[in-house]
């Protein structure tokens, strides 16, 4: 019989006696930031993390140089599956969506409307049906309140910066984060 290493054998703990474990956010004083989290596993290959996220918790916004691959569980049947390409800013304060697709499709309509107002007229509708279906999608997607976990797996070399206006600074760290 072959020996057992220890990346082949289930293992099943208690989460507080992972031996890597800390707090993220503890330098931002102004919001509710602190969150437990867990290295679960971090080799070569890969860094996972898992994160404990209570009510009223929020992230702190920040970027991966090789892209993160995020699953969050809001309940245990729902999910999500989330990946954030290299430099992506994701999490913390959301930033205001850019609205020059939603001005020039406003100003298209506008010019339509000088030659044929029965059309403008269609034309604003439809544009208003498609912000009330996405604004329905979005409610049905944002995670519900309550306690979730989240998964995150990095992959080398495991930099993370840290951008985030709530933050003290800017800061790039490489391995695991915690504060």
């Amino acid at each position: 019989m072959s020996e057992q290493t220890p990346s082949s054998v289930a293992v099943v703990t208690n989460a507080f006696a992972v031996p890597d474990h800390g707090f993220r956010g503890l330098d931002v004083t102004s919001q509710n930031s602190k969150r437990k989290c867990y290295t679960v596993l971090y080799n070569e290959f890969v860094l996972v993390t898992a994160l404990v996220v209570l009510p009223g918790e929020r992230s702190i916004r920040h970027t991966h140089e090789t892209g993160e691959l995020n699953i969050t569980f809001n309940d245990p049947t729902r999910p999500r599956i989330r990946w954030n390409p290299p430099g992506q800013p994701h999490a913390g304060s959301e930033e205001a969506r850019p609205s020059d697709l939603d001005d020039r499709v406003r100003g298209l309509i506008a010019g339509v409307g000088q030659s044929d107002p029965n059309l403008k007229e269609i034309l604003e509708e439809l544009l208003q049906r498609e912000v009330d279906i996405s604004a329905r999608f979005e409610d049905m997607i944002r995670p519900q309140p309550g306690l979730s976990v989240a998964i995150d797996c990095l992959f080398p070399p495991f930099k993370t910066t840290i951008d985030d206006p709530a933050y003290p600074e800017k800061k790039t760290i490489v391995g695991q984060w915690y504060d």
